[in-house]
């Protein structure tokens, strides 16, 4: 019902003699529009909580970026298919969302260093789109999403080429693969680019950008934060002797996305007993025990920016001594590095002051014995500890990962902090059991 209703409504603005053009091009813009959902975005946003003109802000920020006589290409992610014909949960490539806002597969975005903004769309397929319900259209490029140019995909070999041929150089995301019906790499102008070593890598700029988060963003990560934190507030509470990694991982994922996130973040690691010291654990296939931990490490997306979260708690209700105690010991070494998150600091130094923090708590809980806290540090630590104390976060998990971690922190840059001790048995804290 609610379907036909909205049908009906869109009938009526497209046939309107008064309706504007951009209003009727909301209506074939593909993806949700003020005009389409004004339950979820508010006039003016592309995005929820992120309005058109910032985009064209980023856009502008990264022109001035480019060497002269630059052009920026930036394809839509590709769609992966299960057995080639059914598609996977899409998930845009988060260069392109971040400048375009764009949430759909088979668009190319243009830019030239003069801020220019050309974007190639799907061409009109009435039958594609009884399969795959309607996509971006020219109108919906201009209007709505604010292209200088919109064409259809088809002509791009033709309008593109003389473009990419007269350009000084062109920055792509060189890791990328190419998207079916979206081959720029194939053109030969690009081809012969590419030969002159005019090709160069566009995530160092894009990375820079992406790095530190608008007020606008960081309202949104706050949200997705919320959204995992109160999921895994859930899955404690949900926890009991005999409880399945499983049921743990379907609740999270269950209560992030009722409370508005469109997907995790990556897969989540429920893992009991000795299976915590496993980073990427991710069979999650097992009943955990009463005496056991177990470790959830997850995160959502909502409406791309991303979350993490890590928590260890005791499945039966109740730490052993030798569980109190580790806990504890990363807990003080967690509240250290957050008190250290200042403008200035770096990602480095706080990762060797948790390393330093860590072989400390090794020694005094008696784990390595023998042997100083500075004699841990230099070598021992790293078998308990073996990753880094954070990552930069935002709309990928480990975000701008090409951002140095020596960088001083600013204000808005986003990141994780996750110190922790991985002891796979109880045998190696006799004294604490």
């Amino acid at each position: 019902m609610a379907s036909s209703v909205a049908r009906r409504v869109a009938q009526r603005v497209l046939a309107s003699p008064a309706a504007s053009a951009a209003a009727r091009a909301a209506w074939s813009a593909g993806q949700p529009t003020p005009e389409t959902h004004p339950d979820l975005l508010q006039p003016g946003e592309l995005l929820p909580g992120l309005a058109a003109a910032e985009f064209a802000a980023r856009r502008a920020a990264l022109a001035a970026l480019l060497p002269p006589g630059a052009v920026a290409l930036l394809p839509a992610a590709p769609i992966t298919y299960m057995a080639g014909v059914i598609p996977y949960p899409f998930r845009q490539s988060a260069d392109f969302l971040y400048l375009t806002g764009i949430t759909q597969p088979y668009a190319l975005a243009v830019l030239d260093c003069e801020a220019r903004y050309r974007l190639f769309v799907p061409d009109a397929d009435a039958w594609r789109e009884t399969w795959d319900g309607a996509r971006l259209s020219t109108d919906a490029a201009l209007e709505v999403f604010g292209a200088d140019e919109a064409l259809p995909l088809s002509q791009m070999p033709a309008e593109l080429g003389p473009q990419l041929a007269e350009a000084t150089s062109i920055l792509i995301d060189t890791e990328a693969p190419d998207q079916r019906g979206c081959a720029v790499r194939s053109l030969p102008a690009f081809q012969e680019a590419a030969k002159q070593h005019r090709v160069m890598p566009l995530r160092p700029l894009t990375h820079r950008l992406r790095w530190r988060k608008s007020p606008a963003e960081l309202a949104l990560m706050r949200r997705s934060a919320q959204l995992a934190s109160a999921a895994m507030t859930q899955c404690m509470q949900q926890s009991q002797p005999g409880v399945h990694e499983h049921q743990l991982a379907a609740s999270f994922e269950y209560q992030c996305k009722a409370g508005g996130a469109q997907r995790l973040a990556y897969p989540s690691v429920v893992a009991g007993g000795p299976d915590a010291c496993t980073i990427h654990y991710s069979r999650n296939d097992k009943a955990i025990a009463g005496d056991q931990m177990v470790l959830l490490d997850g995160g959502c997306e909502l409406h791309g920016y991303c979350s993490d979260v890590t928590r260890t708690w005791p499945v039966g209700g109740k730490y052993s001594g030798a569980q109190r105690a580790v806990y504890e010991a990363v807990l003080e070494v967690h509240q250290a590095c957050l008190d250290l998150c200042q403008p200035g600091a770096t990602l480095r130094q706080l990762h060797h002051v948790s390393v330093r923090l860590l072989a400390d708590a090794l020694a005094q809980l008696g784990v390595v014995r023998g042997r100083s806290a500075s004699d841990i540090m230099q070598g021992t630590v790293r078998r308990f500890y073996p990753h880094s104390v954070g990552h930069w976060l935002g709309l990928d998990t480990h975000d701008s990962s090409t951002m140095s971690h020596d960088r001083p922190l600013e204000p808005g840059v986003v990141l994780t902090i996750e110190p922790g001790l991985y002891i796979p048995c109880r045998s190696i804290l006799p004294a604490l059991v």
